[in-house]
């Protein structure tokens, strides 16, 4: 009889234990991350990823409390520290079901050759405001080359219209072209390449210089770049002329006149990523 006194009397305490657990109050719980990684850097860009998960609630009223994702993004700057309040901020979204991944998110505008600090943030409705653990990443010096093109040979008859930033030939009248190339003869000195540049490109006739050794900075701090093209007396004297553009979509770049065979150039191209 005792025996099943103390039993009843056990069970009745753990009742009234789990009744209390049951009733007590719980602390909602902020976001929970994984780790955020960097997946490229650029010259102005850095792109990274990185997972919001669910806080580990001990029970489904702490989950409850803790609420629905209301806000998450991204939040950079160049000091150690990161708050929504003082960092530049990269809103991403307003409600969100987890875990979820942030994949391949760029940060642009960024200025070259400086160090950055990344972190991911989220504010759910009851545990407010939570950041990741932050990364740090140096942006590159100069960009990395777009299209890089080495002695080419492309045909010039009538008009050749050119994509620099590609670096091919395109159709009359295609947006891309950058600019037009022709020749014509005059008398008693030779064949000239007669280049005009499309609106919002620019130019330098660089002269004869090392081509390979030129590099982005030089193109970017060149400062008498002009709109008006370039008229090139092909000859001996002549060939290797390296030309430097900004593009109509921004891009600089290096173009060296090689020779002219026939009605056919030869030429090198390097155009660099904004």
């Amino acid at each position: 009889m005792r025996r099943n006194l103390a039993r009843y009397g056990a069970a009745m305490c753990m009742t009234m234990l789990y009744g209390c657990n049951l009733f007590a109050p719980v602390d909602p719980l902020p976001p929970a991350f994984s780790t955020i990684e960097v997946v490229d850097i650029k010259r102005n860009e850095i792109t990274v990823s990185g997972i919001i998960q669910k806080p580990d609630s001990k029970n489904d009223r702490q989950e409850k409390k803790s609420g629905e994702i209301m806000e998450y993004g991204l939040v950079y700057g160049t000091t150690q520290v990161l708050s929504v309040e003082s960092g530049k901020v990269i809103k991403l979204g307003t409600t969100a079901t987890l875990p979820l991944t942030i994949q391949n998110q760029k940060i642009s505008g960024l200025v070259a050759n400086t160090q950055y600090y990344v972190a991911i943030y989220a504010r759910n409705e009851g545990g407010g405001m939570a950041y990741s653990q932050s990364v740090n990443v140096k942006t590159t010096d100069q960009p990395g080359i777009f299209t890089s093109k080495v002695s080419i040979k492309v045909p010039v008859s009538g008009g050749s219209f050119y994509d620099l930033d590609e670096g091919k030939v395109v159709a009359k009248g295609d947006a891309q072209a950058d600019v037009t190339m022709d020749l014509f003869t005059i008398s008693g000195r030779g064949t000239v390449l007669g280049i005009a540049v499309a609106d919002g490109v620019v130019s330098k006739n660089m002269g004869i210089v090392d081509f390979n050794s030129l590099t982005y900075l030089q193109l970017l701090n060149t400062m008498d770049y002009r709109p008006d093209g370039i008229s090139l007396l092909m000859n001996a004297t002549t060939a290797n002329t390296v030309i430097a553009f900004k593009t109509k979509g921004g891009r600089y770049g290096k173009w060296r006149i090689e020779s002219l065979t026939g009605t056919d150039l030869t030429m090198s191209l390097v155009s660099f990523e904004n």
